[in-house]
């Protein structure tokens, strides 16, 4: 395997409509590293995964992605990553149902009028499992399973084209501590056996904490990058939140005593 990043960002300016949202973002994230991106509500953080799909635009700077630019081959590039987004717009009054949502990880990538196989099938069940979502609401609406459920089937229909790199937009904003904790376990699986890179904007680090390689933490700019015990200083904090922000060493972690979830 390669120690050359996966991805690799370099003064980064970006954001919409003719106006940069984020600027000189510099960072690397390895083969099989997790590493958290925060910073307080409107720092940039969507803005910086969704530059990396050509969903924002970059006004100066860099990304590479496995070696390519989003700028020059942004197909190329979508075809290795998986993105689970803050939010998914689907309406209540749409009856579309968990197998759908997850098969369309698979049936998006072929083009219009595609039809699932039964091998397509059988993959998806098994991801269903691997996630932790049981088998039986495979035919129930996406909009009636509970926030963690919901979350579990978007990060299934991320993983069915068995990605290189994972981009997860507050994956955690809408579930409990027990979903939580199953999901990242399973995200340190793909990280171990798998080497998948797995960037993921998060407000509350503490509780995974034990899986986090190395935090970006940035508030419309950059203000540190590196292990969590470099970054997680009151300075830093302090920089990033604007309020004084304690911080403690528990069993060789860094824990951020945050209190607001969306600060």
């Amino acid at each position: 395997m390669s120690n050359e990043p996966i991805i690799k960002i370099r003064d980064l300016a970006a954001g919409y409509n003719g106006t940069p949202v984020i600027r000189g973002i510099t960072f690397d994230v390895g083969h099989g590293e997790i590493v958290a991106i925060m910073g307080p509500n409107g720092a940039g953080k969507s803005t910086l995964l969704r530059a990396m799909l050509g969903l924002a635009k970059i006004f100066s700077g860099s990304i590479e992605i496995l070696g390519f630019s989003p700028m020059d081959n942004l197909s190329h590039i979508r075809k290795y990553v998986g993105y689970v987004p803050q939010r998914e717009n689907i309406s209540p009054n749409i009856p579309i149902r968990v197998k759908d949502i997850v098969l369309s990880g698979i049936l998006l990538r072929r083009g219009p009028l595609s039809i699932p196989t039964r091998r397509d099938i059988l993959k998806v069940k098994e991801i269903l499992n691997r996630v932790g979502l049981p088998r039986e609401l495979w035919f129930r609406k996406f909009n009636e399973l509970s926030g963690g459920e919901q979350q579990k089937a978007l990060l299934a229909r991320a993983l069915v084209s068995e990605p290189k790199i994972l981009l997860l937009d507050e994956p955690f904003s809408a579930v409990d501590i027990k979903s939580q904790r199953e999901i990242m376990g399973f995200l340190a699986e793909l990280k171990r056996e798998k080497g998948v890179g797995i960037l993921l904007v998060v407000h509350d680090i503490n509780e995974i904490m034990d899986y986090i390689d190395k935090i970006v933490l940035v508030n419309k700019r950059m203000i540190a990058w590196g292990d969590p015990s470099v970054v997680l200083t009151p300075k830093n904090l302090k920089e990033a939140y604007g309020v004084e922000i304690e911080v403690i060493t528990y069993r060789d972690k860094c824990l951020a005593l945050i209190g607001d979830r969306h600060a």
